[in-house]
């Protein structure tokens, strides 16, 4: 779309195309909770004008996006999916974002969720959001809107947040590519907190190019070049990726393990399996940080007003309440303790391969999916697929595999914090025909 718009199509066209697909289709899928219209179609028209006077900002400049309604749009309401923070006008634009409409990207509407980023995929303000790929499945969540709204069309690429695997999620449900950069990155002032030590910004688009160029203008800055990148653009003639079944401990469909194995089917790939010894202790001492640092943000204000939430947010808030402060510190505890006995296992490895998901993108009816015909809770496996990275500081991207005649299905790619500008160009080679 960049290349078009450089070409001399007009922003204005592209906006009102996604506005009209906004119109015909999100009542079905769901995926939009808030579009201005007449903002966007502004801010389309003021970048026609500037790419037209040639002062084009960049890749971005008059593209399309969509953003999590936990994140701030000056003037623009902010309700995290929520009747609690119904009548919230933000009062300044989240510094994330601000850098993304610096090099020239429309902001087009916020998006559905969980909500509160806690409660279930059946949001009780707004709905569930329905799979573009498949009207009878969903998205996953938390980040569920901005998925669907990226696989339908309605935007070029979103931005949504991941506490514990929210943005690779429902990339996996939908057959995009989700990135959970590493911690700090990307500037989370003006984004809603859910757990403070887990929180990232992130990406959800259709490739690792887009992916790449969105985190940068995000973060406001270029991504360091890898190390471990290949001399004057040559090639890369070895690959080591780890694998590491132990840290999931559960089976996942064959679909995954096939469709894994062929991405791995490649002359200059080696494969390695790690260890992971506390895999019970860990997934349950991040649940314990998510909940309990829910609890202290968000207690009061829902205290004051339950029935402003749903029954799954009270139910998540009391289960955090009703942890201790030792536990908490525990938990911190063996977060430490793990992080850096891990990381060391995977320091000299150029990424560490984990299934972002157990099957293909659960049923819409009750969030179930299919792993070797049982039927498993989706939304629960991020406790073991996902939030790891978060515990751990690292950047992940959860990566489409195609099934044949089936829904995709997906993996995660890992690397050492700090080496984000690395996993993408991996991810790359990786996903290169």
């Amino acid at each position: 779309m960049s290349d078009r718009i450089a070409a001399g199509l007009s922003p204005v066209e592209i906006v009102e195309g996604c506005l009209e697909r906004i119109q015909e289709l999100n009542e079905q899928i769901g995926a939009m909770i808030f579009v201005s219209e007449a903002d966007a179609l502004d801010a389309a028209l003021q970048a026609t004008r500037e790419i037209r006077s040639g002062h084009r900002r960049g890749p971005l400049h008059g593209v399309p996006i969509a953003v999590k309604d936990v994140l701030d749009v000056k003037h623009w309401p902010t309700t995290a999916g929520s009747r609690l923070f119904q009548d919230h006008v933000a009062p300044a634009t989240a510094t994330c974002l601000a850098n993304l409409q610096a090099a020239g990207a429309i902001i087009i509407g916020k998006t559905n969720l969980h909500e509160l980023c806690v409660g279930g995929h059946e949001n009780p303000w707004y709905g569930k959001v329905a799979n573009p790929l498949d009207p009878d499945r969903g998205t996953g969540g938390t980040s569920s809107g901005s998925a669907a709204a990226v696989a339908a069309g309605f935007c070029m690429a979103a931005v949504g947040t991941d506490s514990g695997g929210s943005n690779r999620s429902p990339a996996a449900a939908t057959g995009l590519f989700g990135y959970k950069p590493t911690n700090g990155l990307i500037a989370t002032q003006g984004v809603m907190s859910i757990a403070p030590s887990l929180d990232c910004v992130g990406v959800l688009a259709r490739s690792v190019r887009d992916v790449r160029l969105m985190t940068e203008a995000l973060a406001g800055k270029r991504l360091m070049p890898s190390e471990r990148a290949g001399e004057d653009g040559k090639a890369r003639t070895s690959i080591t990726i780890g694998i590491c079944p132990e840290l999931v401990g559960v089976a996942v469909d064959t679909s995954v393990d096939t469709a894994l194995a062929a991405m791995r089917d490649r002359p200059e790939v080696r494969t390695i399996e790690i260890t992971f010894d506390d895999r019970e202790a860990f997934v349950t001492a991040g649940l314990t940080i998510l909940q309990c640092e829910f609890a202290r943000i968000h207690r009061d204000a829902v205290e004051q007003n339950p029935d402003m939430v749903g029954d799954a947010v009270r139910s998540f808030l009391q289960d955090g309440i009703r942890i201790s402060a030792d536990a908490y510190d525990g938990a911190i505890e063996i977060r430490n303790d793990v992080r850096g006995r891990f990381l060391e296992q995977i320091a000299g490895l150029d990424a560490l391969a984990i299934p972002t998901a157990p099957g293909s993108a659960p049923r819409l009816s009750d969030e179930l999916t299919e792993v070797n015909g049982e039927m498993v809770p989706w939304g629960m496996a991020g406790g073991r697929f996902r939030r790891w990275a978060n515990m751990l500081g690292v950047p992940a991207l959860a990566i489409p595999l195609l099934v044949p005649d089936g829904l995709p299905v997906s993996v995660q790619l890992a690397a050492l914090p700090g080496q984000d500008a690395g996993l993408l160009d991996l991810a790359e080679i990786l996903t290169s025909t």
